[in-house]
């Protein structure tokens, strides 16, 4: 989406800080030039499920978005293993080759994920659930 066409959004809520997983550079910087401009910090870049894991330990975001194919470690393994260890409150998969690895939709829903967005996605829609958490956080 054009940038011009994000603009004019104020970040609302506390101010989140996120951890971006994905194997490809330009994706993680993607989605890390969206989550700066929503007005939110990035306190780490993995590239692979392994890495995050070990990132979410050390700095412990408030949300992990994260690709779903991934080397090493898949991101839905990685995402249970930050969830089970407690080192993130929300997890974000995306992914366009998730079916290539055996997963459904349902699945994804039903995996402890907070949200699903398939890739490309619809930044709108990536900025209303940053939007939303941090609310939730600014109200607790």
């Amino acid at each position: 989406m054009p940038a011009e066409k994000l603009s004019g959004r104020k970040p609302k809520g506390k101010r989140l800080r996120v951890l971006v997983v994905d194997d490809q550079d330009a994706v993680r910087e993607v989605v890390s030039d969206t989550v700066r401009y929503a007005g939110h910090e990035i306190v780490g870049a993995s590239c692979d499920g392994v890495e995050a894991v070990q990132s979410a330990q050390e700095l412990r975001p408030d949300v992990v978005v994260m690709d779903i194919a991934m080397p090493r470690m898949n991101g839905v393994e990685a995402m249970r293993a930050i969830l089970a260890a407690g080192t993130a409150r929300w997890v974000m998969l995306v992914s366009g080759e998730y079916r290539s690895l055996g997963f459904t939709k349902d699945d994804l829903a039903h995996s402890g994920a907070a949200a699903f967005l398939e890739k490309p996605f619809d930044v709108n829609q990536f900025l209303q659930l940053l939007e939303g958490w941090a609310g939730e956080l600014a109200e607790q």
